[in-house]
């Protein structure tokens, strides 16, 4: 049986409720089960980075190079974020060899990773039309229609990729994404979970499990996710902030304090603590949690720090 912690004594300040409903409004980046605040794995496969080589070096055609050679040139480019002059490598690949897949299928990516969704799809059913069972051209169409927000037909690509191949796992996790997206919580899990059978040492895929956990309610296995993708060295920002809120969820609000401490600024960290007292009515903790915010970003919070004036000195207007 859960034991409720304990909630730290602190001063009253008296203040006015619509004070308070308003304030809501003026602080920004309060952690909240939101889904549209759900930050997710990143989908690009390769982010950009910088590179040493102009690109006009890799624009110009290399002699004596084989369709093999271009194309590993343009995995290169594909890995340093110059999607473009990537693509144009896996052109002059096929050319060289006209039924190379991998290169058509790579020009598809390339594609997809500039957003560049509608081009993305008609490349890869050109490699469809050449292999029905070419897995990864499902589950890159899927992507694009994930992007385009289109989530039915979207889970129907992946679900052909896992078909021809089960162990694709991010199309395992894209489905949860797009599960989550629908409000269809077990049915996230379940696919994260079949996500972690694959790869089981990935934190990303904890991490978005803790979030399916949280927004089914189950707080206790959410907190059990997130510390996993921590130990996992995904130690990324919105893990803690996730933890944070889980930990809030579970009314234990010194671990959750810490855990939003850990995701970034102090300030931050009361803020958004003070969000979920003023969510949940703990109108004498949010006023404490607030005024720490701007005792200790007095810059960052001048707004704040000015409508926490008008609200103890009892005005009823902001």
């Amino acid at each position: 049986m859960q034991t409720k912690e304990k909630k730290p004594h602190f001063r009253y300040q008296p203040v006015l409720l619509l004070g308070f409903i308003l304030l809501i409004f003026v602080f920004c980046g309060c952690a909240s089960n939101d889904k549209s605040r759900i930050q997710r794995v990143d989908k690009n496969d390769m982010p950009p980075v910088s590179t040493e080589f102009p690109d006009e070096v890799f624009d110009k055609k290399f002699p004596e190079m084989t369709g093999d050679e271009y194309e590993r040139l343009g995995d290169t480019l594909l890995r340093r974020g110059k999607l473009h002059i990537a693509y144009l490598q896996y052109e002059r690949s096929l050319k060289v060899n006209p039924n190379n897949l991998r290169a058509e299928y790579k020009k598809g990516l390339a594609l997809l990773l500039r957003k560049k969704n509608d081009a993305a799809i008609e490349q890869f059913y050109v490699v469809l039309q050449k292999d029905r069972n070419f897995a990864l051209a499902y589950e890159g169409i899927g992507r694009a229609l994930l992007d385009k927000k289109k989530y039915s037909e979207a889970e129907i690509n992946f679900q052909k990729t896992l078909q021809i191949n089960p162990a694709l796992w991010k199309s395992h996790n894209f489905l949860g994404n797009i599960y989550d997206f629908q409000k269809k919580f077990e049915k996230a899990i379940w696919a994260y979970k079949s996500a972690l059978t694959i790869r089981p040492n990935n934190g990303s895929l904890y991490n978005n499990l803790g979030v399916s956990y949280n927004l089914t309610g189950n707080f206790k296995e959410a907190v059990h996710s997130f510390n996993k993708a921590i130990d996992l060295k995904y130690t990324r920002s919105k893990v803690y902030n996730n933890l944070g809120l889980a930990y809030a969820n579970l009314e234990q609000y010194s671990k959750a304090l810490q855990a939003f401490k850990q995701g970034g600024k102090m300030a931050q960290a009361y803020n958004n603590l003070g969000c979920i007292y003023l969510k949940k009515g703990m109108f004498e903790e949010a006023v404490h949690c607030f005024e720490k915010a701007i005792e200790l970003e007095p810059g960052f919070y001048a707004t704040a720090n000015e409508n926490l004036k008008k609200i103890k000195a009892g005005k009823g207007q902001l």
